[in-house]
């Protein structure tokens, strides 16, 4: 069935249902480009600021909601395929993984959708105007709601193409991430507005409508640089400086699990980087996500763990490391109904991805297990309420299916520096501010990522992730020290420079002095208050939009 043509008397008229179906077909496509061109490894994002301009021309061509549905999913199947082809892990040798980035890709942007038809109804109720002021709102909160259940995956979230340019992001510190993502699109909404009254010939470059528009584009753009000159020559209030050192040891992810070389003999290899980092005396050495590819605390690797414990106090560093750990449970009535049984016996369990701290002279170490895992690759999303998938998850490495960490660790280094509170996100967490920030509030004065990019080769995956990471930097004003097993591994100063990279796919050790910031920022403080109050503007313009329809009606 042919779509009826819809001629908006603002621009791109079409007189011919085929001249109107490619149309749509050229903006729906420059949109999905524009937006994927914004995110890491290119540079700059510039392309963010003009990437919903064509969606929004092609909105306003939309007939019905179901329109809206067709033509936003393929304007986002492009931008998605051209930022993240790379999560099918194409190079590697697991099934599933790849599998499971397929359906990311497919299933992915569906979810932004949402938005649009958000947007549709407040433009079919109230108008063009009134839809276009909406859409910085609506976008905003969206991504807000989106990155709060477990099928989040808040990859591309437009504050993520701005991590290049530092003079843009600053006032984060006070909004979050969020923020940025408001920025962003109200500068589209606003180049939108006064690109379609020009061409309609509603204003014209001498009406004070348009001079108004234009200045309040040119303060959005120059007021954000001008704050980050002031900012980023002020001093930060340091209670002294950390030494860490990052190992970043290029173990192939598909074979470190693999059976070949003794637990020990694995461990051998890990150690002998630590202890060349360890002559330079750092106060912390830092290990990449499951490092240490077997249960190391479980009683069958008793030797295994008493000869780490024993070489950490010999050589006297804290050793923070990566490791796969299980958690037991002897009453199954109060275990987790996603735990694990074991056959012909009561107990039940979880494989939790963790983090744990190893000092000098202590025997138990402090362990973090990781909170946010990636949906369908790490977890099936709502296992607890779909216990029966427990077995749907099986990956030809590693262990599937990790249970769901509710820990609030930070990790002390205690009698070696008093003062240092750490925290190590796990890979993915660094794509949720306030979660990252609740452990700022809790006392973290510094901050590492321990990661594992390797599954996805030479690709944008690992530059991204990266670069994402500078903006938890900023919102927080916390140094990170990030530890990557193939790379990228850097050092992130609290304006978010990034420093001693690494290359991918090199085995290799740095070191570096951060620098302890206890002073939390206003994000830190307050967490998503800015998206909440997006959320409730948008509400109220939905409210306004359906108490609209039923008295029209």
């Amino acid at each position: 069935m042919t779509e009826r043509i819809v001629r908006p008397s603002t621009l791109l008229t079409a007189d011919s249902p085929a001249r109107e179906r490619r149309l749509r077909l050229s903006l729906a496509i420059a949109s999905g480009l524009l937006f994927a061109f914004a995110f890491p490894p290119i540079p700059g994002g510039l392309t963010a600021f003009v990437a919903l301009l064509p969606l929004l021309f092609l909105m306003e061509r939309m007939p019905s909601a179901a329109a809206v549905f067709r033509w936003s999913y393929l304007t986002f199947l492009i931008g998605n395929g051209g930022t993240i082809w790379w999560i099918s892990g194409w190079w590697g040798e697991d099934p599933w993984l790849k599998a499971a980035g397929v359906a990311v890709n497919l299933v992915h942007p569906v979810f932004f959708i949402l938005p649009m038809l958000l947007h549709y109804v407040v433009r079919k109720r109230l108008g063009p105007i009134a839809a276009t002021a909406s859409f910085p709102f609506l976008w905003t909160t969206w991504e807000w709601l989106v990155q709060l259940q477990e099928l989040s995956f808040p990859w591309l979230v437009l504050a993520n193409t701005q991590t290049y340019d530092l003079e843009n992001i600053q006032f984060i510190a006070w909004t979050g991430a969020f923020g940025l993502t408001f920025w962003i699109a109200l500068i589209n909404a606003l180049l939108f507005l006064m690109t379609r009254q020009l061409l309609a010939a509603r204003w014209n470059l001498h009406m004070p409508a348009a001079w108004i528009t234009a200045a309040c584009i040119l303060a959005l753009l120059l007021l954000p640089k001008l704050h980050s000159a002031i900012v980023m020559h002020e001093e930060l209030p340091e209670n002294g400086e950390v030494r860490i050192g990052i190992i970043q040891p290029n173990v192939n992810p598909y074979q470190k699990w693999a059976e070949g070389d003794t637990p020990l003999q694995k461990l051998h290899q890990l150690i002998a980087v630590y202890d060349s980092l360890a002559v330079r005396k750092p106060d912390l050495v830092l290990l990449p996500e499951t490092a240490i590819p077997f249960r190391i605390l479980q009683h069958s690797y008793a030797d295994e763990w008493t000869w780490l414990r024993t070489h950490v106090d010999s050589v006297g560093v804290p050793l923070l490391a990566g490791f796969p750990h299980t958690v037991f449970y002897d009453d199954p009535e109060t275990a987790p109904s996603s735990a694990r049984r074991i056959r012909d016996s009561r107990l039940r369990y979880h494989d939790f991805n963790s983090a744990m701290l190893i000092l000098p002279g202590e025997r138990i170490p402090q362990i973090y297990h990781k909170s946010k895992l990636t949906p369908l690759s790490e977890r099936i999303p709502y296992l607890d309420a779909l216990p029966f998938m427990q077995d749907a998850l099986n990956w030809g490495v590693g262990i599937s299916n990790w249970g769901v960490g509710n820990d609030t660790t930070v990790f002390s280094l205690g009698s070696v520096r008093a003062s240092t509170d750490i925290w190590a996100m796990i890979c993915y967490e660094t794509l949720y501010p306030s979660f990252v920030a609740g452990f700022a509030e809790r006392g973290a004065d510094v901050f590492a990522v321990i990661t594992n990019d390797g599954w996805f080769g030479n690709s944008s995956g690992p530059y991204q992730l990266m670069q994402y990471t500078v903006l938890r930097a900023v919102e927080n004003r916390r140094a990170v020290a990030r530890c990557a097993n193939n790379g990228i591994s850097c050092f992130i100063d609290p304006y978010g420079r990034v420093s001693k990279r690494t290359d991918l796919y090199t085995r290799t050790g740095i070191i570096a002095d951060l620098p302890l910031i206890s002073e939390k920022t206003f994000y830190t403080r307050h967490g998503d208050w800015f998206p909440l109050g997006a959320g409730v503007v948008s509400g109220f313009i939905l409210l306004f939009s359906l108490i609209s329809w039923y008295y029209r009606k």
